[in-house]
């Protein structure tokens, strides 16, 4: 056990963030910073070209141009997540819910998924979500910008993949040991590129 001394510098040299530095946390869309939720309601349209690319081929063969309109982010990325895999059946039951949790039900059915392919498209399309809610959303906008360089985490105790792994209440006391928190980075990267193109059209 270090001593009362060595504690003592350790604090000195790590002291606890300010509120202006700490990591945001974020879990249900009815709680604090709720908005960065894929579960949040925000309409927002995306043309179907941009999710041809996406999820790297044509998804609708009868009218491949024009856009689909989306009720939340947790919508968009299930029907990329159908879309890749070829899954029509899927990918329309998706649009005509609004439930996020029965999106996220039939995304998980996905027939054909293989971890393997959606691996490669998966942070990309979870940020391109992200960049339409937040762009398309003034208010959502204000919100996400206004955090600055902080860190945005998903606090979800049951998953280290989009999330840390831990709770907001348990969070930095093991920070080491946090998962990949890839919705976090995915809004973070979608927060640069809507500074960047603030500032360029100033």
């Amino acid at each position: 056990m270090p001593s009362s001394k060595a504690s003592k510098k350790q604090k000195a040299k790590n002291p606890p963030p300010t509120a202006d530095d700490a990591p945001v946390f974020f879990f249900m869309p009815n709680e604090e910073w709720g908005e960065f939720c894929q579960w949040h309601k925000a309409v927002f349209t995306i043309s179907k070209e941009e999710i041809s690319n996406l999820v790297g081929h044509v998804v609708d063969d009868e009218d491949p141009h024009g856009c689909v309109t989306f009720t939340c982010a947790e919508q968009f990325m299930m029907c990329c997540k159908a879309a890749r895999f070829h899954d029509t059946l899927r990918q329309a039951r998706v649009l005509e819910t609004q439930n996020p949790k029965e999106q996220k039900a039939l995304g998980r059915g996905t027939v054909g998924f293989t971890h393997e392919s959606w691996d490669m498209v998966k942070s990309a399309v979870v940020e391109a979500g992200n960049v339409a809610k937040f762009g398309q959303n003034p208010h959502l906008a204000r919100i996400l910008l206004s955090t600055g360089d902080r860190q945005l985490c998903e606090a979800a105790s049951k998953d280290r993949e989009w999330g840390i792994g831990y709770t907001a209440k348990h969070a930095m006391a093991h920070q080491d040991d946090w998962g990949e928190n890839l919705l976090g980075k995915a809004l973070m990267a979608a927060r640069e590129r809507l500074r960047r193109e603030e500032e360029e059209a100033q």
